[in-house]
């Protein structure tokens, strides 16, 4: 009761500053409706313009007009249904007309939330199921929202049950929407279907249309196919002007838009959307893009996450971590160098290695020492005596003998890895990344696609120290777990993997 009513008192001395948020919220979700470069950004990969232009923008326009329309009659559909419940009719409360702003700014997430999910990513592509998974999904974030809004507004239970009444209709309204949509695409005629061309190798073209999910190919009716270099301007102009054909396919890569230049620029002439197919062989985490360079134009095949508001804020939030993590550490500094100190007086506090940093720059890490004066030359002679626990070219071994007692110490706690907070100050690291590997260890991967680890800033954490560490000896495991990082990359993938690292790190978890 406490915290609803101080909840409520925030609202309400704040209102004209909560409502400019709210105005602020609802345009920028209109201008992710409106817009489209960011729409077309969203779905590189969708190959067909007009269906990008429904899937991304007059779809979520007219599921938030149906949720707005059923938001307005949703207290008549409670009271309707309430015998049905057992449930006592009340007063009519209509949320649209009592909080305009509030209901406004609910209603304008709808459709962001529904993107957040999936929902309008290559929808045309997509299985039902998939589209009630995401339902699913967006039903759970807003069943959270408005639990939160009714203990804070100590809304009557009839209101409540308006609210709740409200998000399943939202939901079956859209999936109902959703369903006939896609029965009318999948049941449409040879009149409404889209004229194509494919070329490309025979072997190619044969292969790469039929990957493509038949749900999708019914979008299209194939008019002609030239599988051979030769010269077929002719032909094609024929199947142009017969059959009003829309756009033409190019199966095998790159390569292949060499070969059939001639009726790739015949289309682009006329106005027919040429769409390149990628090889399958290309990552699923391709990311295609246009650049324009003075009057070049350049097609960037990219793996790796694009420069965004996102990727700056995570340089910076590094940085302000690492200082905030370097002060309330400063204790364990102290406590390291008298431990090490008093281990092996001889060396050195500090540790300092070439590592392999972003697309293998070398830089030094620092590391507080755990290991004797004399281990690097030690390596081969420890390596042919004990071997190594790891497949691959990383060492890993749990009693090496090159490590002190108090050594064993600061690496179960972690604490070895503390100076490590400088290099992220000074930018060589993040606070979450690919594990930054010894210069040898790098240069001795056995295969070249492991070498796309390096393609982002190495980091103190990442998915195999936190669900692995060091008790994982394979190698190929690990390059994995670091591919999969790259590719699912996310400012709250950071936060929630450097929050799963406390209570690892903490409880001492696989650390040696």
């Amino acid at each position: 009761m406490l915290l609803s009513k101080f909840i409520r008192d925030i609202y309400y001395k704040n209102a004209l500053f909560l409502s400019s948020l709210k105005i602020f919220y609802a345009s920028k979700g209109l201008f992710f409706l409106l817009d489209g470069a960011e729409g077309a950004r969203l779905t590189g990969h969708d190959m067909v313009g007009s269906s990008r232009f429904y899937w991304l923008r007059l779809y979520p326009l007219l599921d938030l007009a149906l949720a707005a329309i059923f938001a307005y009659y949703s207290p008549c559909v409670t009271n309707w249904i309430a015998p049905l419940f057992g449930w006592k009719q009340g007063q009519v409360f209509n949320i649209l007309l009592a909080s305009p702003f509030l209901a406004g700014a609910a209603l304008m997430s709808i459709p962001i939330i529904l993107r957040h999910v999936g929902f309008y990513h290559k929808q045309n592509l997509q299985r039902l199921a998939t589209a009630m998974r995401q339902l699913l999904a967006f039903g759970t974030y807003f069943l959270c929202a408005m639990g939160i809004y009714t203990v804070a507004m100590e809304s009557d239970i009839h209101n409540s049950k308006i609210l709740l009444v409200n998000l399943v209709g939202i939901i079956l309204v859209i999936f109902l929407r959703y369903s006939l949509t896609r029965f009318i695409n999948l049941h449409r005629s040879d009149a409404f279907r889209r004229q194509v061309v494919l070329v490309g190798d025979s072997a190619a073209v044969q292969t790469g249309w039929e990957s493509l999910p038949e749900h999708w190919r019914c979008n299209f009716k194939v008019v002609g196919r030239f599988c051979d270099a030769a010269p077929h301007e002719e032909e094609l102009q024929t199947l142009i002007e017969q059959h009003n054909v829309t756009a033409l396919y190019v199966f095998g890569g790159l390569a292949a838009h060499h070969d059939f230049a001639p009726l790739i620029e015949q289309c682009e002439v006329q106005g027919i959307d040429v769409n390149l197919v990628l090889r399958d062989r290309l990552s699923s985490s391709l990311r295609v893009d246009m650049n324009e360079v003075g009057d070049t134009r350049m097609v960037v095949l990219s793996s790796t996450p694009e420069v965004s508001w996102a990727l700056l804020c995570k340089g910076v939030l590094d940085r302000l971590v690492a200082l905030c993590l370097l002060i309330a550490s400063s204790p364990f500094w102290l406590v390291a160098a008298i431990g090490i100190k008093i281990s092996d007086p001889k060396g050195p506090v500090f540790f300092r290695q070439k590592r392999s940093g972003l697309y293998g720059r070398v830089f030094s890490m620092w590391k507080f020492r755990s290991m004797y004066v004399d281990a690097e030359s030690r390596l081969e002679e420890v390596k042919a005596k004990y071997g190594n626990e790891m497949n691959g070219p990383i060492f890993k071994l749990t009693n090496d003998p090159r490590i002190f007692k108090f050594g064993h110490f600061i690496r179960k706690t972690s604490i070895d890895e503390l100076p490590q907070l400088l290099n992220v100050l000074v930018g060589d690291m993040s606070i979450v990344g690919p594990r930054p590997l010894p210069v040898y260890e790098t240069e001795a991967f056995p295969r070249i696609e492991h070498r796309r680890r390096l393609s982002v800033k190495p980091g103190l954490t990442c998915f195999w120290q936190i669900e692995d560490r060091s008790d994982n000896s394979d190698f190929d495991n690990m390059i994995a777990k670091d591919l999969r990082y790259i590719d699912e990359w996310s400012l709250w993938l950071d936060f929630k993997l450097f929050f799963r690292t406390i209570p690892a790190v903490l409880f001492g978890k696989g650390a040696k």
